[in-house]
């Protein structure tokens, strides 16, 4: 739990942080973040790069915003803040049930997590750097959250390098993911951003929206089962994107010898997949004859409830029915 003197500097600055939002990546000559080397999208990307070459376990990742919130609202214990947590949490990251005590445990789950952190793209949000400061022990870089998504760099994308390795694809969307990768060589314009590689997944279990699954009482019983199902099978390096799961899960497969990258919910651009997000951003300009919006059946219940459906296409007459 948090001391009482950063209770009292995370508390301060968060009312200079909302106002100013400073962003220590814009500036040259910062050269570090909560301590930590930082380094640019295009040295990120090799860091990654030289990550997967090397054989050796490692994990590079991201916090989810709503994820951060809810970990520093119980690790300062503000049961205030923990109320708006877990509605957030819940709703748009998978988390239940909906009991904001539980929020301790997750908290820790996190924090364990972070000891296995290798390379991080960062949010810049409040708070972020106390866990980095306090938690991440072994990390190694940070940079922009966008500097862990290969087609930031198109030109040498860190994903080329997963070329011949078994790559074990972790995410809600395992039908669009095996029907789009057919094609892995038609998404972009360099098709090295998809390579040739052997594609095994796993379909994460999908608790977001209104979603329930009810092979599990608790979002602690559905990541177990998915760090279960991860020792089932035989892989080289594991990409994620499953909300609240994706990152204790990449910590999980770190720790069996394996490689993780947790790249979060635009993991899904990497197969060529559509979604509201990008639609209205300039990730649209990557879209070809080639990308699809995930399967109709790959919508969970209360989708709108994600932030407005963000990564799906939910068309106008379904709209009733996932409110």
């Amino acid at each position: 739990m948090a001391g009482q003197l950063d209770r009292l500097y995370y508390g301060a600055r968060g009312v200079l942080y909302n106002k100013l939002h400073l962003d220590p990546f814009r500036y040259d000559f910062i050269k570090k973040y909560a301590g930590v080397p930082i380094k640019s999208p295009e040295l990120m990307n090799e860091a990654i790069r030289d990550g997967i070459m090397s054989g050796e376990p490692f994990m590079t990742g991201r916090f989810g915003g709503f994820e951060v919130f809810a970990m520093q609202s119980a690790e300062f214990d503000d049961m205030e803040k923990m109320k708006r947590a877990i509605d957030f949490l819940d709703k748009s990251a998978g988390f239940f049930p909906k009991d904001e005590n539980l929020l301790y445990r997750f908290n820790d789950i996190m924090k364990e997590a972070c000891t296995q952190i290798d390379i991080l793209g960062c949010w810049l949000v409040n708070y972020e750097d106390y866990y980095i400061r306090h938690y991440c022990r072994n990390i190694k870089s940070v940079g922009k959250l966008m500097a862990i998504e290969p087609w930031n760099v198109m030109e040498k994308p860190w994903s080329e390098s997963l070329e011949g390795k078994r790559v074990l694809v972790i995410h809600p969307f395992e039908k669009t993911i095996l029907s789009q990768y057919e094609k892995h060589d038609r998404l972009f314009d360099n098709p090295k951003l998809l390579p040739q590689f052997e594609l095994k997944t796993l379909k994460a279990v999908q608790t977001s929206g209104s979603a329930v699954d009810s092979r599990f009482d608790t979002w602690f019983d559905a990541l177990d089962y998915m760090c279960a199902e991860c020792e089932k099978i035989d892989f080289d390096v594991a990409l994620i994107g499953c909300g609240a799961y994706g990152f204790p899960l990449a910590a999980h497969i770190k720790r069996m010898g394996k490689q993780a990258i947790h790249i979060g919910g635009a993991l899904q651009i990497l197969f060529g997949i559509k979604g509201r997000r990008w639609d209205e951003s300039d990730t649209h300009l990557l879209y070809n004859e080639n990308w699809v919006y995930p399967d109709e059946s790959e919508i969970p219940a209360g989708a709108e409830k994600v932030e407005n459906a963000c990564y799906w296409e939910v068309k106008e007459e379904k709209k009733d029915e996932v409110k």
